[in-house]
């Protein structure tokens, strides 16, 4: 299997982690793609029409964008561990912290993308929201989480990536501070070897 990637992307990140979970991390080649805000990777939308990554190519020549279609594929491959439970309020749950994972990245994303901006050409009130949208998934997970060491899930990997990422490119949100129950959370979660593995390199 060739994944498309950059060390960067908690995205990609989140596929790499659901991979050493299921012992998977040999079957897969890493494949550099340069992707980001106004450029446009033409081999890549060839692949994948959206132009984004993780991209996942298996080795039947299947094409498969987005990390949860990704690690849903990875248990389609090996049953144990199961990273997306089957059904029942279970699978819901996993789903509704990946979808609070995969939101507070997102809005990360689109506030410092705008704070980037020379000031005068900032939009406040998009900055306002944004940032206001990471402070409610910081809530919601610490709810969700705290005291939470089971077995790994789609859910947590997409906490533990989206936690990582925001500590990393928004030190000065001080989270940590805020939400105790989940940073204790997270420096459990963490030193898996999963996480460790797959922190971006300087």
């Amino acid at each position: 299997m060739k994944l498309m990637y950059s060390k960067l992307s908690p995205f990609v990140r989140k596929v790499l982690v659901a991979a050493a979970e299921k012992d998977l991390t040999s079957q897969l080649e890493i494949v550099p793609a340069a992707v980001g805000h106004g450029k446009t990777n033409v081999e890549l939308m060839q692949l994948n029409p959206i132009g984004k990554i993780p991209t996942l190519i298996t080795d039947d020549g299947e094409v498969l964008y987005d990390s949860f279609v990704i690690i849903d594929y990875f248990d389609s491959l090996m049953a144990e561990p199961r990273l997306i439970p089957l059904s029942g309020a279970e699978r819901r749950r996993v789903l509704r912290l990946n979808a609070l994972g995969d939101g507070l990245i997102i809005a990360g994303v689109l506030a410092k993308t705008e704070s980037s901006r020379p000031q005068e050409r900032q939009w406040p009130e998009l900055l306002t929201a944004q940032w206001a949208k990471v402070t409610k998934c910081l809530e919601a997970l610490e709810t969700e989480l705290g005291g939470d060491h089971g077995a790994p899930t789609l859910g947590h990997i997409a906490a533990g990536c989206a936690l990582g990422w925001l500590s990393v490119r928004a030190p000065e949100e001080a989270w940590q501070e805020r939400h105790p129950k989940l940073a204790e959370w997270f420096a459990v979660f963490g030193e898996r070897p999963s996480m460790v593995i797959s922190r971006p390199m300087p």
